[in-house]
């Protein structure tokens, strides 16, 4: 177990320290919310922006919900993973990628003053009609988060079941006896 707690607080500090890095060095070298640094030009770009919702911008309007609930999040993740008895190896990374993701944007909520998260990645793709699109701008945190909720998912859905059916199971029950019941004392047994 002191291997797997090992790995998991490193995924959790080395991905909160990089998104908070990572965020530090966009916000201080872009400007403005409307400036932006193309990295592929048309595809991937560095902008700026703040977000007091969740993932994608969602649920903006409870910037002070979410604050609380980024703050509960974290021992709730500690939690959950001291409380498995046999981690795996992808268990621990994925919680430990979903804690780093929850440290960096807590970390956002509660620092920066506005109860909301720096965004600064900033995707362009076409639609199914053709049409160019903007993803929504989104942070290391969030891919983090995502990336470990995903994984994780994948890996219950389909390798622990597989696993669970390869488990020897317990010994069929011996088939109940065809002989006779034996006779209580004194009782007389018919053909004697």
């Amino acid at each position: 177990m002191a291997r797997h707690t090992g790995l998991f607080f490193c995924v959790a500090l080395l991905g909160a320290g990089l998104d908070l890095l990572t965020k530090h060095l966009a916000f201080k070298h872009i400007s403005g919310t409307f400036e932006e640094v193309p990295v592929i030009e048309g595809f991937f770009h560095i902008g700026r922006t703040v977000n007091p919702g969740i993932i994608f911008g969602g649920w903006g309007n409870a910037p002070m919900l979410w604050l609380v609930v980024s703050v509960v999040a974290v021992p709730a993740i500690l939690w959950i993973f001291w409380s498995v008895r046999k981690p795996k190896r992808i268990l621990t990374i994925c919680l430990g990628m979903i804690l780093a993701g929850t440290i960096g944007n807590m970390y956002d909520r509660v620092f920066t003053g506005a109860h909301a998260v720096r965004d600064f990645i900033k995707f362009f793709y076409v639609s199914a009609e053709g049409v160019p699109k903007i993803w929504p701008l989104f942070n290391l945190a969030d891919s983090f988060i995502c990336v470990g909720v995903f994984l994780l998912s994948f890996e219950m859905l389909f390798f622990d079941e597989r696993a669970r059916r390869r488990e020897p199971h317990a010994p069929p029950a011996p088939p109940p006896s065809t002989a006779a019941p034996l006779a209580a004392p004194g009782t007389v047994v018919e053909g004697k």
